[in-house]
Formats: C-alpha cells, structure tokens, sequence
C-alpha cells in the first residue's frame, strides 16, 4: 500500500515538502492541506512587487501549475485541521473529514501579532501576511496620500521603502528608541534609518499607537500616538512581528515553547510527526540549542530534511541559518545567529560594512552586511562556511581587506 503523507499548511516549507516528496520515484499518497485558496507562493516578494503592483501571483508560486508532480498531490485549498488524533494517526479538517496517516507533517507557519488598540479592526487597518493582504495594501497604494506604519522591524521597512520609492508620505512608529533593535545591531539600523531618511521616510521612535481614529463611515481617518501626536492618514498597515502557529500541535500534546519541539531530523516526540519552517523550535547540532527561524532559506533547509526523513533518508537540520532583507539599492544579509555574540569586528568595504559577532570564546558564531549584494554576498558566504566550521576570526586580517583570510 502507499505510504500515506499528509502536510498541513500550503506556506513556502509545506508546499516545498509536497513538491519535493511528489517529485521523488517513491510511491506515496500525499496529501496538502492549506488555509488559503490558492496555491504554495514565495512571500519575499509580498512587501516589494506585489505592493507595487508589479508582481502577480503566477509570479510569486513556489512550483507552476502545470508542473506534473502535482498530479501526486491531493490539495485541499481553503481547508484548515482541526485535531489530531495521534493513536489512530487521524487527522480531522473543520469539514469534518477524517484523514488517515503514516507521516504528518505540521507546517503550519507563524500567524502576525495584531494591536489590540481601539480601533485595530477597522477599514484601513491592515497586516502584510498573505497575498490577498498584498492586494488588498497595494491597492490603498494608488489612492493614498499618507502611510503609518507601526513597527521599524524588517516587514515594516520593506513596506516603507516600496511605498516611499512611489512617493507615497510615509510614516513608521517604532516603540523603542531604533530600528531592529531586537534583530540586528544598532551600526546596522542607523545605517538603514539614514537611508530611509534621506528618502524622505519619517520615523517616530520611542512611541506607541495609542488609537486608530475612525470618521462617521467606520474608515481609518488618523491614529493618536502616546506622544500625543495625532498623524491623518486613511492607510496603516502593523508590522508588530508574529509568533509560532502551534495551537493544532498543542492540543494534540506535542510539546510547543516558542514554537512546536522537535530534534535536529525535525520529527517531534511522536514518531511519524514533524514540523517545520516558521512554527518549529528544532534542536541545531552546531549551536547546541533549540531555534526557531522566520526566513526563505530556513523553509528550504526544512523542507529537504523533512522530505529526506520521510522517506527513509536519515537527514539532520544543521545548515547555518541565513537571511536577506532588501530595501531600495542596500542588501541586508544575516548568517549564524548574531545575539549569541559577546562581541563585534567590524569591515568596511567601500560604502558596505561587515559585522563578525563573536562569541566569549572567540568563535564566529553571526556575520551581518550591508550593502551593495555583490560586495557582501562573497564574505557572507564565507562567512557561513567559517560558522559550519567552528571558527575563529583572526582580527589582525580584517586590515587585509580579504574577509576569506581572516579565519583559521
């Protein structure tokens, strides 16, 4: 009989983990359960062609629909679990349909964190999480005079620099006192902040969205700051960070902290049951500790061991972690996990810097650029080599204008 994979969630790493296991010579029934209504799409470019108008769906899908490993697949769109009944392995949807598995396969994602704030819910009011949210904010876009944006973190100002590049006034408020403070060091977030200055992006830091404003029809009018600052604007879009989509897991009895619990294979304490992408905490062999990642790459990585698990390929989870902004000509590009770091060397490379984050014992354990993509691209790869490698910078070469050569 076929071996029975059933995935929940259709996002980047649930839809990779389909296409790859349809794509291998193994007979296998799998099934691909998703929230929305349409096909597995890459999000990167939600806050950038999307915004703009420039990119449609069909240019943002993970695999085409035409590719004939779909005939492999059975997707059920616009469908969500319900619960998981772990001793008969039995999956129930909220149609009521019961679905039986040898391989389940949670990747349920991340959900936005919204304000709670009088006035959250109305018109105007939006998150940037899914390609019908895309839309729905580019079309304020075209008829908007003024954007407030609440939260200097990397969605938020991937949305400032779309909306500024079309001359749309725009706003960010941040509660704390800079840009990415809980993501990247503060040389890295002045560096990005000058730039959005200079392109006329303002910024309101140390504040907080005390109301959103409503006119008689319901629509967003304004939003009143702590500051006591009230800023008119019929468009505001959240960009408060979002947390792990574990509830399914937890009502099962899988183990969920910051994300659902799972060894370095990415299969939970229940044999048979994996999670990845956004809403998986793995254990990672190369910093000895439990992570859970919101990147592009970290859903790739995810989907290949889970598929290679799956299919009877010992694989473990232990790439270095790599993540890329970009924000008008600058690429931001993070590897290793920078906040393990007691300390920082920096290396400027014409108008690009480097930051090597080293830990207490002098070993690279973060590398973080940014730039032009071409001069840090080459040193964030080394870089990433050098993490994998367990190494240890040797400063001194940092003078030699070679980042390759500054590692043992």
């Amino acid at each position: 009989m076929k071996k029975k994979i059933v995935i929940v969630g259709a996002g980047h790493a649930g839809g990779r983990v389909a296409q790859i296991l349809a794509a291998s010579d193994h007979d296998l029934d799998i099934t691909l359960i998703g929230r929305e209504s349409v096909p597995p799409y890459n999000r990167p470019p939600l806050s950038k062609g999307v915004l703009l108008g420039k990119s449609q769906l069909e240019d943002c899908l993970l695999w085409r629909p035409e590719d004939t490993a779909w005939d492999k697949v059975r997707f059920l769109s616009g469908t969500a679990a319900k619960s998981i009944q772990i001793e008969s392995r039995t999956l129930l949807l909220d149609d009521g349909t019961k679905i039986s598995y040898d391989s389940l396969v949670l990747a349920t994602g991340s959900r936005v964190r919204h304000l709670t704030v009088p006035g959250s819910e109305a018109e105007g009011v939006h998150v940037l999480r899914t390609f019908k949210d895309a839309v729905k904010i580019s079309r304020y876009f075209k008829t908007s005079k003024r954007l407030v944006i609440v939260g200097g973190g990397f969605i938020g100002l991937e949305i400032a620099a779309a909306a500024s590049s079309i001359g749309l006034k725009t706003v960010v408020v941040e509660a704390t006192e800079r840009l990415l403070s809980r993501i990247a060091p503060r040389k890295i977030g002045d560096a990005l902040l000058s730039r959005h200055q200079r392109q006329g992006v303002e910024f309101r830091f140390s504040s907080m969205v005390e109301r959103f404003l409503l006119s008689s029809s319901g629509k967003l009018k304004g939003v009143l700051l702590s500051s006591g600052e009230y800023i008119r604007t019929n468009l505001a879009v959240m960009g408060v960070g979002v947390s792990a989509e574990g509830a399914l897991a937890k009502s099962a009895g899988l183990e969920v902290d910051v994300g659902i619990r799972t060894g370095q294979s990415l299969e939970t304490a229940v044999n048979g049951i994996f999670a990845c992408g956004d809403c998986a905490s793995f254990w990672h062999p190369l910093f000895e500790r439990h992570i859970r990642v919101e990147a592009w790459q970290n859903a790739e990585d995810h989907a290949r061991v889970v598929a290679s698990n799956i299919l009877g390929e010992e694989a473990a989870c232990n790439a270095v972690p790599f993540f890329w902004s970009d924000q008008y000509e600058l690429s931001m590009q993070i590897v290793g996990l920078p906040h393990l770091a007691s300390s920082a060397i920096a290396k400027h490379l014409g108008a690009s810097t480097l930051l090597y984050h080293v830990d207490a014992l002098g070993r690279l354990v973060g590398t973080t650029g940014l730039g032009d993509s071409g001069d840090i691209g080459k040193h964030i790869r080394a870089a990433r080599h050098a993490i994998a490698a367990r190494a240890h910078p040797r400063f001194s070469a940092l003078q030699d204008g070679v980042a390759e050569d500054i590692f043992l």
